[in-house]
């Protein structure tokens, strides 16, 4: 996360070009879900330790021409979303 006493905000650009698997699921999306669900991560190689990471906002822009067009509904909960068109 960011130094003590400041936030640190994310841009996510192209939230739905992830390939969409077999199973319905993306990937990456999955791992700011668990994010944005838990508010931590775990290590790949330790189970046991957990990475809390705070302080941390996450905004997110979808392309509406390319893509899956499609974010997984349990991720786009933590979201408010806006639709904007261009003139």
């Amino acid at each position: 996360g960011p130094p003590a006493g400041k936030r640190l905000v994310y841009f996510v650009d192209d939230l739905n070009m992830p390939f969409v698997e077999e199973y319905g699921t993306q990937t990456p999306i999955e791992l700011l879900r668990m994010h944005a669900d838990y508010g931590a991560w775990y290590d790949r190689h330790d189970l046991e330790l957990r990475k809390q990471i705070v302080d941390c906002q996450f905004i997110c822009a979808m392309n509406h021409k390319a893509g899956s067009f499609s974010v997984n509904a349990r991720y786009q909960r933590h979201f408010a979303a806006f639709g904007c068109q261009s003139s």
